[in-house]
């Protein structure tokens, strides 16, 4: 057996993204197959001192929190942009963290919000180091690759573009003459994620797209290995299929209440729709962008929508098993949610935008359909001809490809993992 050490910026319960909730299904499985497995987290309580470290046994795992105690609000903006990716208060609690574990590999599945230099502290005790590249973010300072005008990302232009994306809503006079310096520092911080990536002995992502853009933007093609997320498909699979009985479509969105997810543009499509033919359920966190939930809540059509707030990750089988088509209108470049995967083990169609990674995941016309992303209009068409033709839904469900399940993923992940020792 091995002992393992993970490495991601947020976890559970404190965060629900699809990272956290992919390392913790990770932690569980690796310590039930025996090993010896112990996650390293960022944790901004602020009753702890920055740097404070605590440690936790959970679900056969243990867990080492670092505290940052980071307050955004009050720090200056070159606080804020360090505390992204260079933070050594966070470097000397994962010195400790590794003279205490003592690992076999390190598995790193974030770096932000924790620094780049952690990659090269493993490395330095001669570990063998995984790195999964679970978005964008050693390429791009937002890590989604996507404007604040909702454009995907056109390019660099020598680190002046990722100015204008940081500089977006800086309200003051300088801010035009402060983007050649803005752009300078961000260069230099991608420089150095870079690099912390490319002494990583393995690098993992969970799709071809995700590949492909970072070939894009120069990382050797041949360091990449293509391995889906897997998912605890048994949470799923106990809550049994619910068909409608009225004759109503059931259509859910589940995921970040966040504006690069297309949210709006979801409940712009569905403004006006017959209720008694289609109903839409919106559940996400409304804590987390409140301005943001403030105006869906408006956009809503009341008559057909609802919002269910934040669903425990053990109650997504629930809603699944309640839904007709699952809804991923997003804006940016996805890698690979865990929702459709959550989706596909509930045998539930995926309605998707046609951008990143979804078009790999979603086969238009077998598992599910596939429209232009931020467009309401093509949106709004693709459920109707759902409305209009039920029946292709039972058709999609039947060819729905089968979820990736975390027990299979780990057998992969294992034999990377002595491959990676040896």
């Amino acid at each position: 057996m091995v002992r393992i050490a993970l490495v991601v910026h947020k976890f559970p319960p404190a965060s629900m993204g699809g990272t956290e909730i992919y390392t913790l299904n990770l932690a569980r499985e690796l310590s039930r197959r025996g090993h010896d497995v112990f996650v390293f987290y960022r944790h901004d309580e602020p009753t702890n001192r920055r740097g404070d470290i605590s440690w936790k046994e959970r679900d056969g795992f243990t867990a080492c929190r670092v505290s940052r105690a980071f307050d955004y609000a009050s720090e200056h903006a070159l606080a804020q942009f360090l505390d992204t990716f260079a933070n050594p208060d966070v470097e000397v609690a994962f010195r400790i963290f590794l003279d205490k574990v003592r690992p076999d590999l390190v598995h790193f599945q974030h770096l932000m919000l924790l620094s780049y230099q952690l990659v090269g502290l493993a490395k330095q005790k001669g570990l063998p180091v995984l790195l999964t590249l679970h978005d964008y973010w050693f390429i791009c300072g937002n890590s989604q690759l996507i404007w604040p005008d909702a454009r995907v990302c056109g390019g660099r232009a020598w680190g002046l573009n990722c100015a204008r994306c940081a500089l977006t809503h800086v309200r003051s006079p300088l801010v035009q003459p402060l983007r050649p310096l803005v752009a300078l520092l961000l260069q230099v911080r991608n420089g150095l994620v870079r690099q912390a990536a490319l002494r990583a002995d393995r690098l993992i992502t969970p799709s071809h797209f995700a590949i492909k853009e970072y070939v894009k933007a120069g990382f050797p093609e041949d360091r990449f290995t293509h391995l889906e997320n897997g998912i605890d498909a048994e949470r799923i699979w106990r809550y049994p299929h619910r068909p409608t009985l009225d004759g109503c479509l059931r259509f859910s969105y589940l995921g970040s209440l966040a504006w690069q997810k297309g949210v709006h543009v979801l409940l712009e499509a569905f403004r006006g729709m017959p209720p008694e033919k289609a109903l839409l359920r919106i559940y996400g966190d409304p804590t987390v962008f409140p301005e943001y939930t403030r105006r869906l809540r408006q956009l809503a059509d009341p008559s057909n929508t609802t919002f269910g707030g934040r669903v425990p990750n053990e109650e997504v089988g629930r809603v699944l098993a309640e839904t007709d088509v699952l809804a991923v209108p997003s804006l940016w470049y996805e890698n690979s949610p865990l929702v459709i995967q959550e989706a596909f083990a509930a045998k539930v169609p995926v309605l998707a935008s046609r951008i990143g990674a979804l078009s790999e995941k979603v086969q238009h016309g077998v598992s599910g359909l596939l429209v232009e992303p931020g467009d309401a209009t093509s949106l709004r068409k693709a459920v109707r001809s759902l409305v209009e033709h039920p029946a292709r839904i039972e058709g999609y469900r039947e060819h729905i490809p089968h979820a990736a399940t975390i027990e299979g993923h780990l057998d992969e992940l294992e034999w990377i993992y002595n491959a990676s020792g040896n």
